[in-house]
């Protein structure tokens, strides 16, 4: 994958309730296609130049999104970042389903000059959903990783509800790494 500058490969909370099997996501969802693709990161990013991709974590509050639905609590083990990133990395915070939620991360965007983002990571139809719904809101190029875009084993149809979604919305969706 060659990024050309105004290009930023997007990492969506590749943390640990998501992708490991002690997560609070996988007490309710088999992850085996996460993990793959928790592999697949890893060996990407050990490729990229550490300043064409952010790493968007999430700091949630205990029972955001519902009763019992508490994932990606500051120090809690499900909030640690699960891939295999240096000190050098960027990592930014997000409070919301939307990376966009995060003001960190709009002023990198505006900073560098981004015009096209390319997004992957997990959960298909949460995060990556309202990040691409609102980067193109705000005119923003998405390409969706279809690859290396993944959710819980037993909700596999919804990947392809939301990238058909955010297909017909104006995101490029493309099948592998090999794009200009």
């Amino acid at each position: 994958m060659k990024l050309v500058p105004e290009e930023l490969l997007v990492i969506i909370d590749p943390q640990k309730d998501f992708t490991d099997i002690d997560g609070n996501y996988a007490k309710r969802h088999s992850i085996s296609h996460i993990q793959r693709v928790k592999n697949l990161l890893n060996d990407l990013i050990k490729k990229l130049d550490k300043s064409k991709f952010v790493i968007i974590f999430s700091n949630y509050q205990k029972d955001q999104f519902g009763i019992g639905t508490s994932m990606c609590i500051e120090e809690t083990k499900g909030h640690e970042i699960d891939l295999d990133f240096d000190g050098s990395s960027i990592l930014i915070s997000k409070t919301e389903h939307s990376s966009f939620s995060s003001q960190e991360f709009k002023n990198f965007l505006k900073e560098n000059q981004i015009r096209r983002l390319i997004l992957c990571g997990f959960l298909a139809e949460y995060c990556i959903k309202q990040t691409a719904l609102d980067a193109l809101k705000a005119s923003y190029e998405i390409v969706l990783l279809k690859e290396l875009i993944q959710t819980g084993d037993d909700v596999q149809h919804r990947i392809e509800e939301v990238l058909v979604n955010l297909e017909n919305q104006g995101a490029i969706i493309k099948d592998n790494l090999d794009f200009e």
